[in-house]
């Protein structure tokens, strides 16, 4: 990626970075990690300038946040007008709302930080009709020391970059998969439970 970025000036990079990073909070199958890494590395071979990158990266990651964020909303609503899923819709919301009450600020915070978990996280956020100026604040505070950290990895060990990168991509891969094998278990528990009580109800 860096030899790629390299060919272009600095105000393309920049856009570069910001429309990457954006494509990240729409779904596109790319680390954030890895952008940002990239950032800090630019600002050691001078490429960059270290506050404009970090603004730019800023901004591109939180922007990518709400919109997964305000995609949970407008699922949640388009749902709760739906006939078919009214009833199914409000009682996992009724389920779920006292722990996002709870518990909400500190899962937001905590999936910026885990790769693979930040967009279910944050669209379950939505869904949840968490408060937009609470999630943006939560969010914002954990970006502040999520982005900064990442890219002063990426400008130290700028000459590693690769090595980081490769780790971060096999990290995300390995807590996916986890993700999906849990979804899995969640859902044969459900059916089993499902299969159980409607054995019983049935008369002999």
């Amino acid at each position: 990626m860096l030899e790629f970025l390299n060919s272009y000036s600095a105000h393309l990079i920049y856009a570069f970075l910001f429309l990457l990073l954006l494509l990240c909070g729409l779904g596109f199958p790319m680390a954030e990690e890895l952008v940002l890494l990239a950032g800090g590395a630019l600002v050691a071979s001078g490429v960059l300038h270290p506050l404009l990158m970090f603004l730019v990266n800023l901004l591109g990651v939180l922007i990518g946040d709400v919109f997964l964020f305000g995609l949970g909303r407008g699922v949640s609503g388009r749902l709760s007008r739906s006939p078919r899923f009214t009833h199914w819709f409000a009682h996992k919301l009724a389920r779920g709302r006292p722990f996002f009450a709870r518990y909400g600020d500190t899962t937001v915070f905590l999936a910026r930080f885990i790769p693979g978990l930040r967009a279910p996280t944050f669209l379950i956020a939505g869904t949840m009709q968490m408060s937009l100026w609470r999630f943006v604040s939560i969010d914002t505070l954990a970006s502040f020391i999520f982005v900064p950290a990442l890219c002063l990895v990426g400008y130290i060990f700028a000459d590693q970059v690769d090595m980081i990168a490769t780790w971060f991509r096999n990290t995300e891969r390995t807590l996916g998969t986890l993700l999906v094998l849990a979804l899995l278990g969640w859902l044969c528990r459900l059916y089993w439970e499902r299969r159980k009580s409607s054995t019983k109800d049935t008369p002999p």
